[in-house]
């Protein structure tokens, strides 16, 4: 076997005692004809995480590779993956996955990696993914495709049909996650602008097979803090701040898709601040109009009377 590193698997770790194990434990059951590392970045977990780290550390020492952080770095201006992890990567090829999601397939690298290197002119590889809410325990089938296809960067942009495909499949190569342009800076999360950055820079294939699962409205996760409206309003600007950056960094190539984004943002942001004259001006109304009468009864009864909506819902 070639003993150069061919992929190199980054997982972000930040309490996540609960899940971990089953992140680790897809990682080191991938059987691949190549040689790969998991770079593995505590930051400062205050529950058990480091410890069950350092278990599989010390059993497959030439897979897991860690850090382990005294001080909380997400708290000191974030950028773990670029400031911590890429720089000690060796793979041509950089995938992806939390330490609250996991992998259930064995052939998950071998698979993206196989497709890769047949088509060159590919920049980013995913593939269907489960997702598993964790207050009910149910498993829903989002996004998921029956056979093989390219996804275009206007449905990445616009994330047709919720979210196109989740971070923890993501395969890409190194040069494009290793690339900071500025507008990508201007983004609050990190998975939507390296997926546009991807279909930027070559053609986004997504494989039918499911092989991820994506855990969400875990206590203190992205999807469950998101229910606040403060931090959700905050999220919103910073999107459009971001979109609009990106337009103008594409000399406006994709201005009619990205100003789509920005209205979804914009009406997000009227709900989430109780505007009701902002859902019907001239620029939201055609979304407030697209919208099923319930919702839009909801949206007024949001925006009117937020402290019963509150309540009812």
């Amino acid at each position: 076997m070639d003993q150069e590193i061919r992929v190199s698997v980054i997982c972000n770790v930040y309490n996540h005692e609960k899940y971990l194990r089953d992140a680790l434990e897809g990682f080191v059951m991938q059987r691949t004809v190549f040689p790969f590392e998991v770079l593995v970045h505590d930051d400062a977990s205050t529950d058990h995480s480091a410890d069950i780290i350092r278990e599989y550390e010390e059993k497959y020492p030439q897979i897991i590779k860690p850090v382990y952080q005294t001080l909380n770095q997400y708290s000191r201006g974030g950028g773990i993956t670029r400031r911590f992890q890429l720089p000690r990567a060796k793979g041509k090829y950089i995938a992806m996955c939390e330490g609250d999601d996991y992998w259930t397939d064995p052939l998950k690298l071998q698979k993206q990696y196989n497709f890769m290197e047949a088509h060159p002119e590919y920049s980013l590889c995913v593939c269907s993914t489960q997702w598993l809410n964790l207050q009910t325990g149910i498993i829903e089938n989002r996004g998921q495709i029956s056979e093989d296809t390219d996804i275009s960067l206007e449905e990445i942009i616009l994330e047709k049909k919720g979210r196109v495909f989740q971070y923890a499949s993501f395969f890409l190569k190194a040069e494009v996650v290793n690339s900071y342009p500025e507008w990508r800076m201007k983004f609050p999360i990190g998975d939507y602008p390296l997926a546009i950055m991807a279909a930027l820079n070559g053609k986004v294939r997504m494989l039918a097979d499911v092989m991820t699962v994506y855990r969400f409205c875990a206590p203190n996760s992205w999807t469950q803090r998101m229910d606040q409206e403060d931090k959700r309003a905050k999220v919103c600007v910073r999107m459009i701040e971001g979109l609009t950056a990106l337009n103008d960094a594409t000399d406006c190539r994709y201005q009619e898709v990205i100003t789509q984004r920005i209205r979804r943002h914009q009406y997000t942001l009227a709900l989430m601040n109780h505007d009701l004259n902002a859902l019907r001006s001239d620029e939201l109304k055609e979304i407030y109009r697209s919208r099923k009468l319930v919702f839009r009864l909801s949206d007024v009864l949001r925006c009117k009377y937020p402290n019963v909506y509150s309540k009812l819902m």
